[in-house]
Order: C-alpha cells, then structure tokens, then sequence
C-alpha cells in the first residue's frame, strides 16, 4: 500500500479503505472503494474509484463508504458507469462523437472550415442547455426537470442583462416555433443517444409549448410592395448621410451605410440567404446574356461552404447595375476579393444595428403583426415578388425552388405569407381589359403619399 494513504482503515476485507490524505487543511477522511465488474463511461474495466466521504468522524465516514459500495455493486449488476455523470458529463461524450460525425459528413460533401451545423450546436448549448442542465445528475433527473426547461428558456432573453442583449442584437424576446423546433429536436437526440449508451435509466418526454398540433411555425416578417417602395425611397437619402435623425455622420458611417443598401438590394434581387451572400467573391460572379430575351443579367455561384452546397443562381436583371455600384463602392474588385467587404477589404460580418436603425428610421422594424423584421425578410420578399411576376403554378415553384437552393414545400410554408397570392380577378373571372384597369388602379394607389 502507498505510504500516502495516513491513518488508513480497512472494511470489506479490504474492499474498502479509508484514510487521510497528507499535507491536508481538514482531516476529512476519503475512501478507496473496489468492486468487481465496475466500468468507466467508455465501457472500459476501472479496478477503484476514490473519492472524499466530507466527514471527519470515522463512524460517518464508514457509513458513507458502505453506502457507496453498495451503491456500485448496485450500478455494477445494472451495467451502468461506476461514476454517476452530470449533463454536462454526458453532454461532453455525446459532443465529441458528435462533431465527429457532422466533420465527416462535411469532408465528404468537398467542404472545409466550420460546419453551420457545429456552430449552431456551439452557441445553443453554451446559452442554453448547459447553463440549465449543466450540473443536474443524469441519475436524479426527473422529467419535470426537464419540461421546467421550456419556462427558462422563452424566459431567458427578458431575464438576460443589458450588456447580453447589446451583445447579440438579433436576439428575439420570444422565440419562434421553428426555433424551438430545433432546440426540442437537439435535446431529443442528446437524450436519445444517453439512453441508447444507458447513461440515462429512461427516456424523458421533450415536448416544448408551441409544439402542440395545429400550430404552425412563424414565418419571417416581409415587406408589402408599398413599404418596400417607402423603404427603397428613404435608403437612398440615408446611404447620403441625410437620414431622419441625422447630425453629424462621418465617412465612416457613410461608407456603411452605402454598403448596407447595396446589401438590401442585393438580396432584394437575388433572393439569396445572407450567409451566402457574404461568403461571395468577385470570381463567383459572371456577366451572362439570356437565350431568348438577350437580357443582360448575373450568372451566380454559391460557395460550397454554405447551408445548402453550391448552385448557380440567376439573378433579376436590376441585380448587375447593384454589382457595379458595390464595385465602385469597395474598390476591391480583384477575383479572390469578397464581394461585401469593409473598406480595409475585410470580410463584411453584418449589419445588425445598422439594419435596425434604419428600419426603426423608416417605421418598419415591426410588421402589422409586431414581428420584427431582419436581413433575411429581403430573401422572403424576392420570393413573393417572383411569384407575383411569374404566377402561381408548378413550373414557377420549380424555377424558384432551384434558385433559392430550398423546396417547393419551405417557400409555402415558411416564404410566402398566406393571402399574398390571392387573385381577386381570377375569382370574378374578370377579362383582361378589366384586370389591366384593375392593375392600373392599384399602381395609382402605391404612388401616392
């Protein structure tokens, strides 16, 4: 026996020894406990465990040694780990198989750098499931545990402290249904693969609030034509510096707010997500002519790294004289140059406050509904519009499902608000001088004030 182990007392024939360990502040007593067939999480033989009793009276600490042996013997015969895990215990050995697998998966698409995937795992976690679940012991765990997480969570952002929120603007201060979709999907799987490694004894019911049949999930707030026409108009006297609330506005705030408008009608015309748009370089952009109208417009690459792979996209023809404008805005035009860069030439990180404060300016931050509108609302518009232009049939979904790099199904669900659509003429079967007139009325009416 090691001479480290001080006023060592044995019980169990040895099973169990109890001692001092030396140059200690306390004489807490720690125990060395051995039982045969103990396994480590891994599944891997382990000979003891040691661990400290918290007593000093030699009588609590033998009661505290028995309770635990017999603890592991229990654990033993039930093939479980000898060590009882925290969330945070578990939720490590689930991450790192985990982010093996989404790796792999990446690699063998011909992607490098860091899955969205990852990232999205990354910050829920760290904001949410840790901080909540963290310290909670997987084996004392009960379900209401669990279900108390859903009050936390749509909780968390009226809770959380101004500095918080200054930190991450785009927060919202309820989350949407597709949001928590997720989250319930993320912990249904990180349970799931506890249970199937018996690190859990059971399998909690992860149900959150808004998942109740019949609610349908929140799609992003859009503009109608009248609105964007009202914000079209006002960005390009604040792309001047002669905005609403305008003192003093340096060229460093002009050179933004340039290249935020450019941004605006980028999308607005090309319908792509953000996260693709910043990951453009000017090689990914080429001139082309069309077939049969011999329009002028832009035949463009989404990079591989992005949500969905890559794809070509074709944009409106308005979307080449905007590629100009960011041309003589940036001047970095070489071919590996990113498209949407700060004045340095450093990739663009985005325009949050600066989208706020100029929707705010305007009185369109908030829809009728008071649902807040962000960048992507410009990817939801462009789907509106062309289906406006191209009408409501299978070809048309189609043509917009490949351009948008998402389905059919997504832009009815998610893209296109309910009633966008309706066709009042088609109804009253109107002939086509009535629905010109008709048509004509209605552009007199997004002309005026």
């Amino acid at each position: 026996m090691s001479k480290s182990y001080i006023n060592k007392v044995e019980l169990k024939d040895g099973q169990i020894i109890l001692f001092h360990r030396p140059n200690a502040k306390r004489p807490v007593y720690h125990m060395r406990v051995h039982v045969r067939g103990m396994r480590d999480v891994h599944g891997e033989g382990i000979t003891y465990i040691q661990e400290t009793t918290g007593e000093t009276d030699l009588d609590e600490a033998k009661r505290m040694a028995l309770e635990r042996f017999d603890d592991l013997k229990l654990r033993v015969r039930a093939k479980a780990p000898a060590k009882e895990l925290s969330f945070k215990d578990m939720y490590e050995l689930w991450w790192t198989e985990k982010c093996q697998d989404l790796n792999a998966t990446f690699k063998a698409k011909g992607r490098t750098g860091k899955t969205e995937r990852i990232v999205w795992y990354e910050k829920y976690s760290q904001r949410y499931f840790l901080p909540y679940f963290g310290d909670y012991k997987l084996d004392s765990m009960s379900q209401k545990n669990v279900q108390d997480f859903w009050p936390w969570r749509l909780s968390y952002w009226e809770r959380a402290s101004d500095d918080e929120k200054r930190k991450h603007p785009n927060h919202a201060l309820s989350p949407s249904k597709k949001t928590l979709d997720m989250e319930q999907s993320a912990l249904r799987e990180i349970f799931g693969w506890a249970h199937a490694n018996k690190l859990v004894a059971y399998m909690p019911q992860i149900k959150h609030p808004l998942s109740r049949k019949g609610i349908a999930a929140k799609r992003r707030a859009s503009f109608d034509p009248k609105e964007w026409q009202k914000l079209e108009s006002y960005m390009a006297k604040w792309a001047k510096g002669e905005g609403i609330n305008d003192k003093r506005v340096n060229s460093s705030h002009i050179y933004r707010r340039q290249l935020c408008r450019q941004y605006i009608l980028w999308l607005f015309h090309t319908g792509m997500r953000t996260g693709e748009a910043n990951q453009l370089r000017h090689k990914d952009i080429v001139r082309i002519r069309t077939d049969e109208t011999e329009s002028v417009t832009l035949r463009v690459t989404v990079s591989q790294q992005t949500k969905t792979g890559s794809r070509n996209v074709i944009t409106q023809a308005e979307a080449y004289g905007v590629y100009e404008d960011i041309c003589k805005l940036t001047g970095h035009t070489e071919s590996d140059d990113w498209l949407f860069c700060n004045s340095d030439g450093k990739k663009l990180k985005g325009f949050y406050k600066t989208l706020d404060k100029l929707l705010e300016d305007v009185g369109l931050l908030y829809d009728e509904n008071n649902d807040k509108r962000v960048m992507y609302s410009f990817r939801h518009l462009y789907a509106e519009n062309r289906l406006r232009d191209i009408g409501v049939n299978p070809r048309a979904y189609d043509l917009l499902s490949a351009n948008m790099g998402t389905s059919r199904k997504m832009i009815e669900d998610h893209y296109v608000r309910k009633g966008v659509m309706y066709d009042e003429d088609a109804l009253i079967g109107g002939d086509k001088k009535r629905s010109e007139e008709i048509k004509a009325r209605k552009n007199r009416l997004l002309q005026e004030p």
